[in-house]
C-alpha cells in the first residue's frame, strides 16, 4: 500500500477555514466595484432630458438569499412633479402606449458587462490571495 506524506496540512486547513468565514465580505467587495461600474454606465447613458433621473441612480444594500449575494441598481425617489423615477425609467426603457421606447439601461449594461465580470474575477482573486497568504 502506498504512503502519502503531506507537510503543512494544518496550516492549509487554517487558511481554508479563514477563507470560509471571510468569503461573504470578499464577495461583497468584488460585487460592489462591478455594480458601481454598471451604475456609472447607466448614468452616462441616461437621456439628458431626464436630469433628475440621472441623479436618482443608486445601489441598494447587499442581500444574501440562499448564498446568492447581490445588489441592485435602482432609480430612487421622485421627480419635481411627484412621478416615481423608477416609473420614468421603465417608460423610457420599454415605452408605453403614448411614448416610443428609448432603451438606455440594457445597452449601458451590455457595454460594461464583460468589464464588470473581469473586475469581479480580479477582485475575488486578489482578496482570496491576500487572505490565504495572511494566515
Amino acid at each position: 500500500m502506498a504512503k502519502i506524506e503531506f507537510d503543512g496540512f494544518e496550516d492549509y486547513r487554517k487558511q481554508l477555514l479563514k477563507l470560509g468565514t471571510s468569503i461573504e465580505g470578499v464577495i461583497r467587495y468584488a460585487v460592489y466595484d462591478a455594480a458601481g461600474m454598471v451604475a456609472d454606465s447607466i448614468k452616462a447613458n441616461t437621456p439628458i432630458e431626464s436630469g433628475s433621473l440621472q441623479n436618482s441612480i443608486a445601489l441598494t444594500g447587499f442581500r444574501n438569499e440562499d448564498g446568492y449575494i447581490y445588489t441592485k441598481v435602482v432609480f430612487d425617489g421622485y421627480d419635481g412633479r411627484g412621478v416615481p423615477n423608477a416609473l420614468k425609467a421603465r417608460v423610457l426603457e420599454s415605452g408605453s402606449s403614448k411614448r416610443k421606447k428609448h432603451p438606455f439601461i440594457r445597452p449601458a449594461f451590455n457595454r460594461v458587462k464583460s468589464a464588470a465580470e473581469f473586475s469581479i474575477e480580479n477582485k475575488l482573486n486578489e482578496k482570496m490571495n491576500e487572505l490565504m497568504k495572511g494566515s
